[in-house]
């Protein structure tokens, strides 16, 4: 539905809520929560690249930017003007650092407050990359307020140089209710005892480890199956392992579902597995949600200590905490919890109350609240800090971040060759249904696990390197471009604001409508609706 359909509803912070590229990929439903446990408070209006799993994620309103239309200052302003028009937002709260790099400009251009959400990878692993890391620097400069979902993360982000005054720590809710209890008493006794690991199928997931522990148990005669839910790029390397270690009888893999699907998992579990690691790219956990979730619904839980998962167990009555790595560790503590069938459930139990306790969505709800209410209220009263101000080689750095191509998903990598291709193009309204594009991208969740992930790098790496070529060609259009970017940051550096009734603003429209490709924007616009 079109944010223009809404009127402003008064006494009701309107917040942006900033996830890209997509709202929202299946491994993120933790978003959706916190949103929709949001929705009675305030209004809520996600921004985003596209949009996929509606049917499991329904939203209320939704605007759509192409990231040129983000990154691009020549193109933000007249995505800024929309917003104000239509939404007159109170603040941004972008949901992981990479979404709030995105909103910069939208932040200065609006003179809104900018909260952003950590959650692991982009302090561990993305804040240390090339052209990232300058970026980062600009981020943690310009928001208000940081929230963490753990310690662990916080203190990594305060020796980031990030002010400890404006870092939250707000644990992510669970919804106790949809978590419910299991009484896994009746079970039988007989059977083996099913251990449970839900996530992705990458390196910090730790299954290596995991599957050499089963293979000890294996060996010592005890009865157990692990169940891996998820999908990843290592799938081919994790099954390859499976065989290796004859644990074909021992390991079952069940593929991504949905979280009734995840639920009925934990449902017919013993006890949860999730053993992180750090791998070499830094990349770290926050608290993995399926960690929470099993404990919400009586499961035991068996974690490494790895960022913040120390956090969510507690070692010895919910559940054991290992060293990363450490395969003899995780033998002892799986062995403890198989063997000990009365152990397994009085730990579930506590675990339940744990979870009731400290993690409750709720609570996360109200804890947010809070922080809005804060960072609006400073706005109202003059008293809302003053950002750093955006450097003029900000498009650049953004457009040499692809040179870290994998961080980017596919459909993000096709915009942003079209937008090479396309460099005159401009903004006139959001898009707000699939294109044609990206209804052919979403032919992805039909291409088997073996094959998706070795495409996905191969294909990255060969439009990464087209994009750098087009740009290269293109050296005097984006010289020209550029010098009307710095135009129009320079308009807001010196207090310009987005208001119509403003004769700076005249100015600064009168400067976009003489934008040399002004004839081909009503071309455009008709071709993307045909495309809708």
């Amino acid at each position: 539905m079109a944010a223009s359909e809404h009127a402003r509803e008064p006494e009701r912070l309107a917040v942006l809520q900033s996830k890209f590229a997509a709202y929202l990929s299946w491994s993120q439903p933790f978003i959706h929560h916190l949103v929709n446990g949001l929705d009675p408070h305030v209004r809520n209006i996600i921004a985003c690249n596209r949009t996929e799993n509606l049917d499991r994620f329904p939203v209320k309103e939704v605007i759509r930017f192409p990231d040129r239309y983000l990154y691009e200052p020549r193109l933000a302003v007249v995505a800024a003007a929309h917003i104000q028009r239509t939404v007159q937002p109170d603040l941004i709260h972008a949901h992981f650092g990479w979404s709030g790099l995105r909103m910069l400009l939208l932040k200065q251009f609006l003179r809104i407050p900018l909260v952003v959400t950590f959650g692991g990878r982009d302090v561990g692993a993305q804040m240390r990359l090339p052209y990232f890391d300058k970026l980062y620097d600009v981020l943690l400069g310009a928001c208000e307020r940081m929230i963490c979902v753990s310690n662990d993360l916080r203190s990594k982000l305060i020796d980031l140089g990030a002010p400890p005054d404006r870092i939250h720590v707000i644990y992510r809710g669970t919804d106790v209710d949809q978590f419910a209890w299991v009484d896994r008493s009746q079970n039988d006794p007989s059977r083996p005892v099913r251990v449970l690991m839900v996530g992705r199928l990458v390196e910090k997931k730790g299954h290596r480890y995991a599957f050499e522990a089963v293979a000890e148990l294996a060996k010592r005669g005890m009865p157990v199956k692990l169940v891996v839910v998820g999908e990843g790029e290592d799938y081919t390397r994790i099954l390859r392992l499976r065989g290796r270690l004859g644990l074909r009888e021992h390991v079952e893999f069940a593929g991504s579902t949905n979280h009734a699907g995840v639920r009925a998992h934990m449902a017919d579990a013993d006890l949860l597995l999730h053993c992180s690691v750090t791998p070499p790219s830094g990349d770290i956990e926050g608290i993995p949600n399926a960690l929470v979730e099993a404990q919400a619904m009586g499961l035991p839980v068996i974690g490494t200590r790895h960022g913040g998962i120390v956090e969510a167990i507690r070692d010895g009555q919910t559940g054991f905490v290992v060293p990363e790595r450490d395969v003899a560790a995780l033998v002892e503590a799986l062995g403890a919890l198989v063997r000990d069938r009365d152990r397994r459930l009085a730990m579930g139990r506590a675990a339940r109350d744990f979870v009731v306790r400290d993690f409750n969505l709720r609570t996360q709800v109200s804890q947010h609240l809070d922080v809005y209410e804060k960072v609006a209220a400073d706005r109202r009263t003059g008293l809302l800090r003053k950002s750093s101000w955006i450097p003029e080689n900000y498009p650049e750095l953004v457009r040499l971040t692809i040179r870290n191509h994998e961080e980017f998903s596919i459909a993000e990598l096709l915009e942003r060759f079209i937008w090479a291709r396309r460099m005159e193009t401009k903004f006139k309204e959001p898009v707000q249904r699939e294109t044609r594009l990206e209804r052919l991208y979403d032919l992805k969740k039909y291409v088997p696990q073996m094959v998706k992930y070795p495409l996905k790098l191969m294909v990255s790496r060969t439009l990464a390197s087209a994009i750098e070529a087009r740009y290269r060609s293109l050296r005097g259009d984006l010289e020209s471009l550029e010098s009307m970017d710095k135009r129009v940051l320079s308009y807001f550096r010196e207090g310009g604001e987005i208001s119509s009734e403003s004769e700076q603003w005249s100015r600064i429209e009168e400067l976009l409508r003489s934008y040399p490709a002004v004839e081909q924007i009503d071309a455009d616009v008709k071709r993307d609706a045909r495309g809708r």
